[in-house]
């Protein structure tokens, strides 16, 4: 693998395909990243295959090659299969106390350099406490002095004012309400044109049809006229005085 830096979002990983290097068959796709908690080392991954991915396999961080959009994975099929570590853990999910007993939050995410599984920072999500809000934030790991399998404890003045790495779902949320808010009136409004549009070509209409009707019966009167014209007899003539001088 590459000597230099590759930091990349664990969540980034998962179901990526898994490629052997040696074959270029697909071995399945990354399931889940694996922790050594003293370490604070990524040590391996399971890879799911077969029907729904129901089939596990776990490869050891050694044996990763190259990430990219793939991971390649070295596999000597001359050795027996890999088997997950019992100090393995996933920290996704681990609640967040401060030195001072205080609930800072819960792990959500992790950052790592996938050339040597270093956890750079872990990603946590903020529970209110001291006013910070929902959002994502960044958790040394060097504030980190204990963790377990349920719970971190960690330097309550690397959180009290945390760096924020992404925005809650609060402010998504609010985004979105107030793009929908924007949207609804632009088509409030375009509704409103479209309707004084037809009302104005519907006013149109009805005067043109009225013109019509005028011109028309006017035509009908005119042809009435005509026709009595044309069949009422003229009189005749008064025949002269005889003379009766």
């Amino acid at each position: 693998m590459s000597t230099s830096p590759q930091i990349v979002r664990r969540s980034e990983l998962l179901n990526r395909r898994t490629i052997d290097r040696r074959t270029a068959e697909e071995v399945g796709r990354v399931d889940r990243v694996w922790l050594d908690a003293h370490s604070q080392r990524a040590i391996g991954f399971t890879c799911k295959s077969g029907l729904l991915g129901s089939k596990k396999t776990w490869f050891a961080w050694a044996q990763v090659d190259t990430v990219g959009e793939n991971v390649f994975v070295t596999i000597n099929p001359e050795l027996p299969e890999l088997h997950q570590p019992e100090q393995a853990v996933c920290p996704i999910g681990l609640e967040v106390l401060t030195d001072a007993g205080n609930q800072a939050g819960a792990v959500v995410d992790y950052l790592f350099d996938v050339r040597t599984g270093s956890v750079t920072h872990y990603l946590f999500k903020s529970s209110g406490w001291r006013g910070v809000l929902d959002d994502i934030y960044l958790l040394p790991v060097a504030a980190i002095s204990t963790i377990g399998s349920k719970r971190a404890i960690v330097s309550e003045a690397a959180v009290s004012e945390p760096v924020q790495y992404a925005e809650g779902l609060h402010k998504k949320v609010g985004l979105v309400a107030e793009f929908l808010h924007e949207d609804f009136d632009r088509t409030l409004k375009n509704v409103a044109g479209v309707k004084r549009g037809a009302q104005s070509l519907a006013e149109k209409f009805q005067d043109k049809a009225l013109e019509v009707r005028d011109v028309a019966q006017e035509k009908v009167a005119e042809l009435k006229r005509q026709r009595q014209e044309s069949v009422t007899p003229e009189p005749n003539p008064e025949p002269p005085e005889s003379d009766l001088s």
